[in-house]
């Protein structure tokens, strides 16, 4: 195993292991932190590797958030299956918007994502009654 390897996995480790041992507030700064640098993480995959910039990246990371919040909120479902269910939504929107948008290159990619990006957040702002009560 390389030391690159070992030394991810342990830093990891620490990280899930400060979950247990933090309090509330540093918990919640925390498990913030780490969402932020998973979504910097493929917004590096998807621009400094694939060389496609995306205006539209935070829009699957809402559909995400909302997949896995509006059944908790409206349903009632439980933890583990509404994280279930919001990754199925981000992945099923993402092959949706990646069927049409991946056929662009350029400058006509950032547009159609900046597109599917402001109808995500209109629907939102449409719907944003629903989170009212």
């Amino acid at each position: 195993m390389s030391r690159a390897l070992i030394f991810h996995l342990g830093l990891i480790a620490v990280l899930f292991g400060l979950n247990f041992i933090l309090p509330a507030y540093h918990h919640g700064n925390l498990a913030r932190i780490m969402v932020l640098a998973v979504y910097a993480m493929a917004y590096n995959i998807m621009f400094g590797y694939a060389g496609l910039l995306s205006l539209g990246h935070a829009m699957f990371f809402a559909v995400g958030m909302y997949g896995m919040g509006m059944p908790i909120r409206l349903w009632e479902v439980s933890l583990g299956p509404a994280f279930l269910i919001g990754i199925a939504a981000a992945a099923v929107f993402s092959l949706i918007v990646g069927l049409l948008a991946l056929r662009t290159i350029g400058v006509a990619f950032m547009i159609v994502t900046l597109m599917f990006s402001q109808a995500v957040f209109l629907t939102i702002l449409y719907f944003q009654p629903l989170d009212a009560g």
